[in-house]
Order: structure tokens, then C-alpha cells, then sequence
């Protein structure tokens, strides 16, 4: 018997569509069917792992250390809204909260009430910032009312009430 290559080739289509047709995909893994009782396994792709939830870590991370001195009218500026009670928030990460800081010195800043929102952040109390609703840093709280950005001292003092003197250095251009 004498094959022609016409023969051949339609042989060899004929047993490709077959094996293509038989091929079964489920769940990422391919089999190649060559009867009803056997099942070779060509290919096996695993599926993924399922994403580890995303977890904070709890760092206690800190601002960059303040390096501006306190004059004495920073001093004095501080002390005035520690006892009307007002309060700053921010997150360690920020950079204006970083020059807000910068702005009291690192003598004067002692005396604000700073509240971190990050819960990374050192002493941090997320529940206090999302109790009073703070959606952008620094937030001041003075009075009761709320004024969100970096402060200049001036207005600081005034929205705070602060009547002493208003010799304030390093003077750092308000936004």
C-alpha cells in the first residue's frame, strides 16, 4: 500500500483536530483524553495562594527630631494653647506637620498637645482623629473649631485669643 503525501497530511490533520478536540481545561490544569477510562496530565498550572491580608505594623515611628530653638515668644505661644486646650494633629510622615513643629521649636512644641493619627506612629490614636472626623494634616483644634494646614504662629495666635508678644522666629512663610 502506497501512502501519497496528500494521505499523510490529511492523516496528520485528522489526528490533531482529534487531539485538540479532546483536550479537556479545568482549573488551570490541561488533560489529553485517549479514552473514557484514561487521562494524561500534560500541563499543571497551581493556582495562586490567596493575598495574606495586609496587617500595619506597629512601629512606633517618630517625626524627623526638631531642630529649630524656641524663642521665648514661641515658649509663650505654646503655653497659651496648652491651657486653652488646643490641640495639633498630624502623622509622623508629614512634612508640613514636620514644619509646623519647626515653627514652635523643639522647646516650645513640647508644650503643644499633639495628637498622632497614624497607628504606626509613636503614641498614636487613630480612634481620637477619627472621632473628631481629620482628613487632612496638620489639623488644629482651637476652640472648638477646626483649621486644617500648616499655621503660621500669627494666626495661632490670633484664632487661639493669645494677647503676649508676637516677636516669633524662625519666621517660615505660611501656605
Amino acid at each position: 500500500m502506497k501512502v501519497s503525501k496528500f494521505n499523510f497530511c490529511a492523516i496528520a490533520i485528522f489526528l490533531t483536530l482529534g487531539i485538540f478536540g479532546s483536550t479537556k481545561a479545568d482549573g488551570g490544569i490541561a488533560q489529553l483524553s485517549f479514552s473514557n477510562q484514561s487521562t494524561q496530565t500534560l500541563a499543571q498550572t497551581p493556582p495562586p495562594p490567596p493575598p495574606a491580608p495586609v496587617k500595619l505594623p506597629v512601629t512606633d515611628q517618630e517625626s524627623p527630631p526638631i531642630t529649630s530653638e524656641s524663642a521665648p515668644d514661641q515658649i509663650a505661644l505654646a503655653t497659651h494653647l496648652q491651657t486653652i486646650k488646643a490641640k495639633m494633629y498630624g502623622a509622623y510622615w508629614c512634612p508640613h506637620c514636620h514644619t509646623q513643629q519647626e515653627l514652635f521649636g523643639k522647646e516650645a512644641f513640647t508644650a503643644i498637645t499633639y495628637i498622632e493619627c497614624d497607628p504606626r506612629g509613636k503614641d498614636a490614636q487613630p480612634d481620637l482623629c477619627k472621632a473628631a472626623k481629620i482628613q487632612a494634616y496638620p489639623t488644629w483644634e482651637i476652640r472648638g473649631k477646626y483649621y486644617t494646614g500648616r499655621q503660621s504662629l500669627e494666626k495661632l495666635a490670633l484664632l487661639s485669643g493669645y494677647k503676649g508678644s508676637s516677636n516669633f522666629v524662625p519666621q517660615i512663610p505660611s501656605p
